[in-house]
């Protein structure tokens, strides 16, 4: 059976000398379709045609599921309405600023491990006649760029990253998405404040946070949590004594916990309990119990927030940065990542200079504990405080 649309692969559309491929991939976060309306308009300004892979890199390789691999994105309707006229399959992103989630993207695809599908994915690229690429997402998605591009030998094409995470774990960066994520996530943890204020509860909140815990670090800070436990955080008894002590006699209280705390100990249990429930049920064997007269209330974690809708300085970081990256590709630059961590702190880093970053800032240790348990305080003193700037 033939195909009613003959343009489903960018290679049967006309070809423009500079065709650019934007690949979506890793965690969703909030920015994902502001980047994707970024790209769209700077690409249009500078003079080149924009393809998105459907299903990120995994529509590159063998494994892709959707039948449609690659789809034109134009900025107007009208010129989505004559690429469909033609069979070419468009999209129109104008009006799109600010929608949640991401239309373009596949979450850690675990296929791109592997070094063939790596080679397949660059065979396709070039077959397809893309001659730039810009990977958008996370940690995981920048390492998945850097070894793909290890396998096009010397015909490596002009690549940038836009950093879009709700983690915050790119070095030398502010991951688009992190503010967002900081916002609905304080928003939630504050809602449960006062939920405890009002009926003399203690809730654990479970926050995002496997590695560093910044995202829980921050929103429990801001939502005036008063104990905030980071997911390296192992206590010794006199510690969780302390806190169950200090808990038990609050009126009121509310403790964020980072969802990687104590992670290997929970996955070695039957249950496998969450963060939350685990640190409550530490807590239990030194008296801190969920009693009809006061409640303690173990809330799971929530992903919500991965698809709220960005928040508008995430949206405009999204725009200096893909202003920059092409600003680059039209200097004839590749492999750099457009960073914003300031108003007037802005540029590119190379992809050799860019780490992962899973610390937390040490200046914000003397904001975990509200509650002034001195067994917390003390031990958090000795084991993280020194005169570097992260832990």
């Amino acid at each position: 059976m033939t195909n009613a649309l003959p343009f489903l692969r960018p290679s049967r559309a006309p070809r423009s000398d500079k065709r650019v491929l934007a690949i979506f991939d890793g965690g969703n976060a909030p920015g994902y379709s502001s980047v994707a309306v970024a790209i769209t308009e700077e690409a249009a300004r500078h003079g080149y045609e924009l393809w998105a892979a459907t299903e990120g890199f995994r529509s590159l390789t063998r494994d892709a599921q959707a039948e449609l691999h690659f789809e034109r994105l134009t900025v107007h309707r009208k010129e989505r309405y004559q690429l469909l006229a033609a069979g070419i399959p468009a999209r129109s992103m104008g009006r799109r600023v600010q929608d949640p989630g991401s239309d373009f993207r596949s979450e850690r695809y675990v296929g791109f491990h592997d070094v063939e599908r790596r080679r397949e994915a660059a065979e396709t690229f070039r077959q397809q006649g893309f001659t730039h690429v810009i990977c958008v997402g996370g940690n995981g998605t920048l390492e998945g760029a850097k070894a793909w591009l290890d396998v096009f030998g010397d015909d490596r094409p002009a690549m940038g990253f836009i950093n879009v995470s709700v983690d915050n774990d790119v070095a030398g960066d502010r991951a688009i998405g992190f503010l967002t994520g900081v916002e609905a996530g304080s928003t939630v943890a504050r809602g449960l404040y006062e939920d405890a204020y009002t009926h003399k509860r203690t809730y654990l909140l479970e926050m995002m946070g496997n590695r560093s815990g910044r995202h829980a670090l921050h929103c429990g800070v801001a939502a005036r949590a008063h104990l905030v436990v980071l997911p390296f955080f192992h206590f010794p008894a006199a510690v969780l004594e302390d806190l169950a002590r200090a808990l038990a006699a609050a009126e009121m209280a509310l403790v964020v916990v980072a969802e990687g705390y104590e992670q290997e100990t929970r996955a070695a249990l039957p249950d496998r309990p969450s963060a939350s429930h685990w640190l409550k049920r530490q807590l239990e064997q030194f008296g801190l119990r969920d009693r009809a007269g006061k409640r303690v209330i173990a809330e799971p974690f929530s992903r919500y927030l991965r698809g709220v809708r960005p928040g508008f300085a995430d949206v405009s970081a999204a725009y200096i940065k893909t202003s920059i990256l092409f600003q680059a590709f039209e200097r004839g630059q590749s492999e750099v990542m457009p960073y914003i961590l300031g108003a007037h702190d802005v540029g590119l880093r190379p992809f050799s200079e860019i780490v992962r970053e899973d610390r937390v800032e040490r200046s914000f240790l003397p904001l975990l504990d509200r509650l002034g348990v001195p067994a917390f305080d003390e031990w958090v003193a000795r084991n993280f405080t020194t005169d570097e700037r992260t832990i």
